[in-house]
């Protein structure tokens, strides 16, 4: 599951460089942006069949790939 997610931000953000380091910052090292942002939620909603309202996804609890994968397991243990 954590490779699927890594696979799905390295698809959105078009780099694979957060792999060397997966605690990196993503929105301050411009790996994503608001928009790239948007598209990641979207691509992850539709892989994983659940639910993240923006209004949830607060930058400092999902700006390193591995706090995106916490969010997506939290979410699909919710099911």
């Amino acid at each position: 599951m954590e490779n699927e997610v890594f696979d799905i931000i390295e698809r959105v953000a078009e780099t694979d460089e957060f792999r060397e380091n997966l605690n990196m910052d993503l929105f301050e090292e411009a790996i994503l942006d608001s928009m790239k942002a948007i598209m990641l939620i979207v691509e992850l909603e539709g892989a994983f069949d659940i639910t993240l309202p923006p209004s949830e996804m607060d930058r400092e609890n999902w700006n390193t790939a591995n706090k995106i994968v916490l969010r997506v397991k939290e979410k699909l243990n919710e099911k």
